[in-house]
Parts: C-alpha cells; structure tokens; sequence
C-alpha cells in the first residue's frame, strides 16, 4: 500500500477548492430566490408617498384612527362612531410582506356597529399588513396595522 503524502501545497488546494464550492453554491442559491418588491410601480408610489403622509396625519389628529384587529378568525376593523355609514367610501388593502400573489383589495363595506369583518379562512397563515383607506365629506383617512394570522 502507497501512503498519501500530505503536505502545505495539498493543504492549500484542498481550502482553496472547498472555499470556491462554497461560494459557487452561495452564489446559486441566491440566484434563484424569489424576490418580491413591496410594488411593481415602485417610483409611483414613492412620489405619492407626501400625500400618504398627509393623509396619515389627518386621521391621528382628527382621532377618525380605524381600531384593526383579529376577534374570532376574522379580521376586524371598527370605525369611530363619528362616521355615519352611508357617507364613507374607501378600500381595504390586504398586503402579504412575504409574497405579493396574496396580495388583495376589498371595498369598504361597513356594518350597522361600524364595523367591517373580514373572514381570515381563505388568507395564507403568516404576517400580514392591513391597511385601509377611507374618505369622507371629501376629507381622506388612512389606517394600517400589521397582524399575525394563525
């Protein structure tokens, strides 16, 4: 039997292969990971971003804030008792961080309490942002809070 001679040249070679393996299958990996950015129309919403804001402020100093939150698998949105139900429009926005296909859009649709219910059976379990957007006597609101669905 011949014994494998082992010395500095092999020890580097071996280091260097092992660490170029590593870094190739590094860089394939990263290749093919999905990534979803928050919109497809990202420098459209960015300029829209100030009336955001504005609309952001009006909502808190007004005290019109929408209280979000999960009651009974379903999501539940309570609008201040100041809103009459007839004179409100708006959207809710059901937002997936993780992968935007779940994203979703529903009408506002308020109930005699002031409340919206939104069943959470069909939404994928994970962290979710629901964010509503509202408007009345031509002032316009917005909400969002950020939930875990189990």
């Amino acid at each position: 039997m011949k014994k494998i001679n082992f010395n500095w040249g092999t020890g580097i070679l071996i280091t260097i292969i092992v660490f170029m393996i590593i870094t190739l299958g590094t860089v394939f990996t990263f290749m093919n990971e999905n990534v979803d950015l928050v919109t497809d129309n990202y420098y459209e919403k960015e300029l829209e971003y100030q009336q955001q804001i504005d609309k952001l402020n009006r909502t808190h100093n007004s005290g019109m804030d929408v209280n979000i939150e999960i009651i009974n698998l379903n999501i539940v949105l309570t609008f201040p008792d100041s809103i009459k139900t007839g004179k409100i429009n708006g959207n809710v926005f059901l937002y997936r961080p993780s992968d935007s296909k779940y994203d979703g859009k529903l009408p506002l649709q308020i109930n005699e309490n002031g409340q919206m219910i939104i069943s959470t059976k069909e939404l994928m379990i994970g962290f979710w942002k629901v964010k509503v957007e509202w408007s009345v006597d031509n002032d316009s609101f917005f909400s969002e809070n950020s939930l875990f669905i189990q």
